[in-house]
């Protein structure tokens, strides 16, 4: 009896429990959310929207940064061109300078001869140390004839003999230099002795000066000259220097001096060819 009172007594408070949470639920109205299946499917739809927002969004970023880099790409290729543009102007204007400097100093050497003359240059700078020959750029065109004296200046030694002109063509001439086996001119030292200057061949590329009296005062380092005897070269150019001094032994009474010419065909720069004839008068150089 008593295990039947207490099932009672559960079952009637459980069931006033129950009334009273109802009865509170409606006094307070409290409303509990409904679940739809919009909502639910929104819910699970949510991580792919943006996940493909996010997508977009750094697709669209790459691509403007790929534009970005292309332009930047195009605008450094535009500016290396227009620096090789501006190096190769340079480039044009430093030569200009050149040529310019260069024709001054031509024009001011010329100024220092009063001798008719034209500038010309070497055209085949032969690498060849046996070559006694050269190829000038000025032939019949410009006046030039056989026999022409072709000359150089340096400012340390001035105006000095290449050679002479042996044969000429319509824009080029051949030059025998002063070193050729087949050269020979008058030379005269600065005390005034004088002697036959001969060239030795393209291999020694020096002159032997014969004939000078063996009381002539002679030293190591005197400049031999041109003479006023010769119908080719005007009186006073330099030939070269004494390098050795021998006495002949078939000419007992003549020294025989070694000589090593001014001219060098590497290192030639300044060259005129001289329009000159014995005739003419006042010829005189600085």
């Amino acid at each position: 009896m008593p295990v039947l009172t207490f099932t009672r007594r559960r079952t009637l408070l459980t069931m006033f429990l129950l009334c009273g949470i109802s009865v509170a639920l409606m006094v307070w109205e409290v409303k509990i959310p409904q679940v739809t299946v919009r909502s639910v499917f929104l819910f699970f739809l949510y991580p792919f929207q943006w996940a493909w927002s996010t997508s977009v969004r750094v697709v669209g970023e790459a691509a403007q940064r790929i534009v970005a880099v292309g332009e930047a790409q195009k605008s450094l290729s535009e500016a290396e061109t227009e620096i090789r543009e501006l190096q190769t102007k340079l480039l044009l204007l430093s030569q200009l300078e050149k040529e310019n400097e260069d024709l001054r100093t031509i024009l001011d050497i010329k100024k220092r001869v009063t001798y008719e003359s034209l500038y010309t240059r070497i055209i085949n700078k032969s690498l060849d140390v046996t070559s006694s020959r050269i190829l000038i750029d000025r032939g019949i065109r410009d006046g030039v004839r056989r026999d022409s004296a072709l000359i150089g200046y340096t400012k340390e030694h001035g105006f000095y003999v290449v050679g002479k002109v042996v044969e000429v063509n319509v824009f080029t001439s051949v030059v025998e230099l002063l070193y050729s086996e087949n050269f020979s001119m008058g030379g005269m030292l600065s005390n005034g002795a004088l002697g036959v200057v001969s060239g030795q061949g393209g291999w020694h590329q020096y002159c032997v000066m014969s004939y000078v009296p063996n009381e002539a005062l002679v030293e190591v380092g005197d400049v031999v000259s041109t003479t006023s005897e010769s119908d080719i070269f005007p009186p006073g150019f330099g030939i070269g220097v004494v390098v050795g001094i021998t006495t002949s032994l078939r000419q007992e009474f003549f020294k025989r001096l070694y000589v090593k010419p001014f001219f060098h065909v590497m290192q030639a720069q300044s060259l005129f060819v001289l329009k000159w004839t014995p005739q003419e008068e006042g010829g005189n150089r600085e």
